[in-house]
This record gives structure tokens, C-alpha cells and sequence, in this order.
């Protein structure tokens, strides 16, 4: 992939980021830094993985940076989960779970050699779905850990990350 492409692609992350933060009913004042961590976020999974590192490591580390890139652009630092949430939907693997629905639709018409190929694909894209699902849990975790650490030091309070009151 070259720069222009993985640009474009973060564009759209981002805007798709900002879409469903607005479909979610984020706060206006939410919108902007939804499209900043979706555009972050996927800026680094793909440098990542264009320089030879897997996408479950790529998307890990993307999903830490969304943490950091929310905390650094939010005033009072306190992230709205649904910023979060938004920030890292790029990242899914929506077309492994899309085809996992697809094959479990096909395995109750096929049988014989058909069966056994719609299983191995099943099991594939759900392996995809599942590996990725969690290089997002660490990521966002690790990402949180990075936060307290740097809270602690700065002698602000570390046990809230997320203001559960803002994603009103």
C-alpha cells in the first residue's frame, strides 16, 4: 500500500467513524474526535502492517493509539466510551464476520465435499473474526494501562478513564 492509499482509507475510516458516533447519538462536541481516533487508529494499523507486522499486532497497536489520540484531544481528558467504540469499528473484521454468516447460512444446504468446505471457511473467518475481536481488547487495554501510568505520574486521579456521564 502506498501513503496515498492508506490516507484515503483513513479518511473513510474516520468519516465512518464520525457516521456512526452520530447514529449513536454522541454528543456534537464528541463528533470530531470520533473521526480523529477512527482516522488514527487505521493510519496505524496500515503503516504497521505495510512495514511486515501481522494485522493482529498492527490492529492492537492501533487500538492503544486510539486510547492515547482520544485522551490527547478530549478537554478534561474524559473519554466518551462511544468514541472509543466508534474509533475502533474500523478495525473489525466486518468481511470475516460477514462471511461467517454467510457459510453458517450455507452449511444447512450443502453436504458431502460442500459441507466440508463450507465448515473450513467457517472456521477460518471465525478464527479472523475472534483473533482480531481480541488484538482490540488488548489494544484498548493496554492503551488504558498507558493512561493510568501517565496519570499517576502527573498526580491526577487515575481510577476514572471513562466518563460514563458524557456518552449521554
Amino acid at each position: 500500500m502506498n501513503i496515498s492509499e492508506i490516507i484515503i482509507s483513513c479518511i473513510w475510516s474516520g468519516l465512518f467513524s464520525a457516521g456512526m458516533g452520530i447514529l449513536l447519538t454522541a454528543p456534537m462536541r464528541q463528533i470530531i474526535p470520533a473521526f480523529l481516533c477512527g482516522f488514527a487508529g487505521r493510519f496505524v494499523r496500515d503503516i504497521l502492517m505495510s512495514s511486515g507486522l501481522s494485522q493482529n499486532w498492527s490492529t492492537a497497536a492501533a487500538a492503544a493509539v486510539i486510547v492515547l489520540t482520544a485522551m490527547a484531544i478530549i478537554k478534561k481528558h474524559e473519554v466518551s466510551p462511544v468514541v472509543l467504540i466508534t474509533g475502533v469499528l474500523p478495525l473489525g473484521a466486518a468481511v470475516a464476520m460477514f462471511n461467517v454468516i454467510l457459510e453458517l447460512m450455507r452449511l444447512s444446504s450443502v453436504s458431502g465435499e460442500g459441507l466440508s468446505a463450507s465448515s473450513d471457511v467457517l472456521i477460518a473467518n471465525f478464527a479472523k473474526v475472534l483473533t482480531i475481536s481480541l488484538a482490540i481488547a488488548l489494544g484498548l487495554a493496554a492503551g488504558m494501562a498507558i493512561v493510568r501510568v501517565i496519570r499517576r505520574k502527573s498526580g491526577k486521579d487515575s481510577t476514572e478513564l471513562l466518563d460514563i456521564s458524557s456518552a449521554e
